[in-house]
């Protein structure tokens, strides 16, 4: 039998490269049956005949594109003109070599941040120049007019409120169920049927409630001193079990239980959603519900946190006879009364002050009450 030859032979051609050497920074590349890379390549229209035409690659897997050039990189300006690829063709035994670029690809990232707004105007700048190197009277008119700005900004309009406006910096989803209370039920004949319990507690989560439940269904006057003394629940929870866990319902007791982790839910800080386990006094399949349902993408936005108060304020009020003591909700849910009583307004609940208490009532009954900002009044 005769035996194949090969002949080879080494032509070097000075022609576009058809071959690129490509290194990813942080994966090997994977090949499978079915191509998942796709690969571009550009070559700059400047022509300089002492050096190579600048070239860039681009992989695109569908979901994040990677980069690269010949230029940039070290690696890149030593091999530009030392590297060759040989391809051999196995039908007619002929082994050539290519001239070819190296290209170390590395993720292309969108940055969205904008920088005209990071940067400070020049009164600013004056005020953190005083506000360091001042005197005492001109700190102190700076730091009055900035908690006076504080305060005015945590005043949110009753049009937002309806709207659903957000002016958070941070990219949020759209969702269907974004709108900040429950559905409400317009033609309802009595105040229990304004609005489902199970709009505010899924009934999935109702259902499974009844163990975690027990604990207030089974109480001495002794426990409840030992959870006032531990700070255990809010005092929301705590005023409504010393005057009623000896005659307290399963119904009840599964309102209350869900009440807690909305409380725990929106007193949240930023520092606590960046741990691993952000509520750790939640148990599933709670907690995974909550999150889902109003956390945006780890972040607690403004928004969500007036949601949350209006489905803890809806659950505070159906196990209360429907009204309840605004300043004892403000201390449980961690909120300003301002944003209380304009979270109420928004669910049809009537306000009324109790100066000598220095409080708020908040009482659900119908007609429900139709808020109108002072300038629409009708004179």
């Amino acid at each position: 039998m005769a035996k194949l030859e090969t002949k080879i032979s080494l032509q070097s051609l000075n022609l576009q490269c058809p071959v690129f050497l490509a290194e990813f920074s942080n994966a090997d590349l994977k090949f499978k049956k079915r191509q998942s890379l796709q690969f571009q390549s550009f070559r700059s229209s400047e022509k300089n005949a002492l050096s190579n035409p600048k070239k860039m690659l681009v992989a695109s897997t569908g979901k994040l594109q990677y980069g690269g050039s010949n230029y940039e990189s070290e690696m890149s300006k030593i091999t530009s003109s030392l590297l060759k690829v040989g391809v051999y063709n196995k039908r007619t035994h002929k082994f050539k070599l290519y001239d070819t670029d190296f290209f170390h690809l590395k993720p292309l990232l969108k940055c969205r941040i904008d920088f005209n707004n990071s940067q400070k105007s020049w009164s600013e700048k004056t005020e953190d120049l005083a506000l360091t190197f001042g005197s005492k009277n001109r700190k102190r008119v700076i730091t009055s007019r900035l908690k006076y700005e504080s305060a005015s900004n945590d005043t949110i309009s009753y049009e937002k409120i309806q709207s659903n406006i957000s002016l958070e910096t941070t990219v949020i989803e759209e969702r269907k169920d974004d709108c900040l209370i429950p559905p409400q039920n317009k033609d309802a004949k009595c105040v229990d049927d304004i609005y489902s319990i199970y709009d505010v507690v899924p009934k999935e989560d109702y259902d499974c409630l009844d163990t975690e439940a027990r604990i207030f269904t089974n109480i001495t006057r002794e426990n409840l001193q030992l959870w006032r003394n531990e700070a255990k629940y809010c005092d929301l929870i705590l005023h409504f079990l010393e005057t009623r866990y000896q005659s307290l319902s399963l119904h009840t007791a599964k309102l209350l239980c869900y009440l807690n982790y909305m409380t725990i839910l929106i007193k949240t800080t930023y520092k606590d959603l960046k741990r691993k386990d952000p509520f750790p006094d939640i148990p599933q399949p709670y907690k995974s519900s909550l999150m889902e349902k109003f956390l945006v993408n780890r972040s607690l936005p403004l928004r969500m946190k007036d949601k949350i108060l209006s489905h803890a304020m809806i659950l505070a009020l159906t196990i209360n006879n429907y009204h309840i003591d605004g300043k004892m909700l403000a201390s449980s849910t961690h909120a300003s009364m301002t944003r209380i009583v304009l979270v109420a307004y928004s669910l049809g609940c009537h306000v009324k002050d109790k100066k000598a208490e220095g409080t708020k009532l908040i009482e659900l009954k119908l007609p429900l009450f139709k808020y109108e900002p002072r300038g629409r009044q009708k004179k």
